[in-house]
């Protein structure tokens, strides 16, 4: 079998929209810049509608100034970041890019515009008439991404301290439930890699759900050689195998083994006995106590991934 390919990405893309989620995950795009040496893309989406009772000559106007603010809305975008990261931004290549565009198809746009390898992002965003982004938004990036989505929400254990930004990332354990899938396949091949660049312990966990015939022991097994075959014995690891609810039993074991990152992939709804959207990927999402990789499947399964995402679900998900 080939190695697997390391996963070191070159470019990151960072979502903002200026609440302290998304500077948050500011910071964590920042600290994998610098772990991975590898560029930002700080993107920035806001929708510009005009209300269907404007007359043509308003509708022109209001235009006309709103091209003329773009400018100095990438400006202030480029001093927010400055605010957020202080004295570390002239270590770091820094790209900044705006959209007039629906924040779930302009991040996605962007992610492939800028060949991005990794889009960070927070999970709830603004609320009320100006709810936005970070919460069905993110959601649906995850559901539609060819890329990883690095996930985070408030009041999570934290690896990135967010008041020194330009501390190096602590990242001491890392969890990776399995469950047999061309998807958690990769996602292990991810999380090994990550494992040996942050030198962190990798805890592989096998959920077994209801209508799975195999045993524990069974599953550790077929485990222990998934794990040699990404490479995994270079690095600590511990195998464990679990009966339940996918979702639950995650949230559960990243606390039991205090993980500090969930390397999770995303799931179609077709092979048997596989988690999908609904039961494991949301609701780690939403419940998990630390933040989250989402891995997308490998090429082959993508076809299935995008037939899925075409039904233009992204205004459907509730906020986190």
């Amino acid at each position: 079998m080939k190695t697997p390919k390391p996963f070191r990405p070159s470019t990151i893309l960072c979502p903002v929209d200026f609440s302290d989620l998304s500077d948050l995950a500011l910071k964590y795009a920042a600290a994998g810049a610098r772990a991975f040496d590898a560029s930002v893309v700080v993107f920035h989406a806001q929708r510009f509608e005009l209300p269907p009772y404007f007359t043509q000559g308003q509708i022109a106007d209001l235009t006309r100034q709103h091209r003329a603010e773009q400018s100095w809305a990438k400006e202030f975008l480029r001093l927010h970041v400055r605010k957020m990261l202080g004295g570390q931004v002239g270590q770091l290549r820094i790209k900044f890019d705006l959209a007039d565009v629906h924040p779930v198809d302009g991040v996605l746009d962007a992610a492939r515009r800028h060949r991005a390898d990794l889009i960070v992002m927070g999970t709830h965003g603004r609320g009320g008439a100006k709810r936005l982004w970070l919460g069905s938004v993110a959601e649906n990036v995850v559901r539609q991404s060819d890329t990883p989505v690095f996930v985070v929400r408030q009041k999570q254990h934290e690896f990135v301290d967010p008041s020194l930004p330009q501390a190096h990332p602590a990242l001491r354990t890392i969890l990776c439930p399995i469950n047999f899938s061309p998807a958690s396949r990769l996602s292990l091949e991810h999380a090994t890699a990550l494992s040996q660049q942050f030198h962190s312990r990798l805890v592989t966990a096998c959920i077994l759900e209801a209508g799975d015939s195999r045993r524990l022991a069974e599953a550790k097994r077929e485990l222990t050689v998934w794990l040699g075959q990404t490479g995994a014995t270079g690095c600590e690891y511990e195998v464990i195998a679990r009966k339940g609810r996918a979702g639950e039993r995650i949230v559960s074991l990243a606390a039991e083994t205090k993980a500090d990152l969930i390397v999770l992939g995303a799931q179609n709804p077709i092979p048997a006995h596989t988690w999908h959207w609904g039961q494991t990927t949301e609701f780690v999402l939403r419940q998990a106590p630390v933040p989250v990789l989402v891995v997308p499947p490998p090429p082959t399964f993508i076809g299935v991934k995008n037939s899925t995402a075409s039904r233009r679900t992204r205004n459907l998900a509730p906020s986190i």
